[in-house]
This record gives structure tokens, C-alpha cells and sequence, in this order.
């Protein structure tokens, strides 16, 4: 409790002193967030939606089942950071505020690509971002990885004739 209470007396204190006004104050004091994503660097990995402890973020399956879709509930979001700490592609941004009128509204979609499929048995491997991702850099260390697009079954009977 002496921590919260610190924390009140430091920002009460900046605004006294000019350094952050009201409105800033009352903003960092909302108990819900906004999440962004910037979709071109977005490789569609998941672990937002794996780490977020209100499931605010989460995946679902797109209008077609061809499609990998990272949504957000507005009304579920505290405003945490997990998912911000963990997003290895540093694509989200996190404002607290909430959008009232969207409360009971359906999930935003922050995030939408097709999913690939096995080249072999077509079975569904993950999103295309994800694999043109691991693409991009095992190509920029020189390297190749002739069984990228397979899924797991038919990487091992590939690997194994």
C-alpha cells in the first residue's frame, strides 16, 4: 500500500510543479488500454495473445478458416504491458483510455494474414508473415532452409529419404 501511496504523492507533486498536467495524471490513472499494432512489422507469432492475462488480446480463426486474425477486446484491457514486453517485433503500442461507446462491441482486428499450408500434405503450417519472417532472416545469415514450408510430419519423412 505504501507504494501506491508514493506514487500518489509523486505525481501529485509533478503536477504542482508544472511537470505533467491533469490531464496526463488522470490519463495514467485509467485502468484500461488501448493496444495498437503496426501491421508491417507484425509477424503474427502470438505471444501477446499467449502472455495477455485478461485475454484482451487473442486468435481466432478469420471469416474463412484460411485466415490467422489477432483481435482486441477494448472493454478487457488493464492496461498491463505484458504484451508489450513480449513482442519480439516491438509492433504494439499501448495507450491507457477507454473507448466507452465500444464497450460491447465485437473484437478489433489488429491483425490479419493467410495461413499457409504444407506444400506436400497441405496441411496448415502457420501465417505466411510468420514463415516469410524466418525466411528474411535465415536468408540474411546466408543460410537456406529447403524444408521451411513443409509442416512437421512431412519435414521428418523429407529429412529422412
Amino acid at each position: 500500500m505504501s507504494e501506491v501511496r508514493e506514487f500518489r504523492k509523486a505525481k501529485s507533486k509533478a503536477v504542482l510543479e508544472g511537470e505533467i498536467s491533469r490531464r496526463e495524471l488522470l490519463k495514467m490513472a485509467v485502468p484500461f488500454g488501448q493496444v495498437e499494432l503496426d501491421s508491417s512489422k507484425c509477424t503474427s507469432c502470438g505471444l501477446c495473445a499467449f502472455d495477455c492475462p485478461t485475454e484482451a488480446i487473442f486468435i481466432s480463426a478469420g471469416e474463412e478458416a484460411e485466415t490467422f486474425r489477432l483481435l482486441f477486446k477494448n472493454y478487457a484491457c488493464t492496461a498491463c504491458g505484458k504484451c508489450i514486453e513480449v513482442c519480439p517485433e516491438q509492433c504494439l503500442r499501448l495507450e491507457r483510455g477507454l473507448e466507452v461507446d465500444k464497450i460491447g462491441s465485437p473484437a478489433k482486428v489488429l491483425f490479419e494474414d493467410e495461413i499457409a499450408r504444407c506444400s506436400e500434405c497441405g496441411s496448415p503450417i502457420g501465417p505466411w508473415s510468420m514463415i516469410n519472417n524466418i525466411k528474411r532472416k535465415v536468408l540474411a545469415n546466408g543460410q537456406v532452409l529447403p524444408h521451411l514450408e513443409l509442416c512437421p510430419g512431412c519435414k521428418i519423412k523429407a529429412l529422412l529419404s
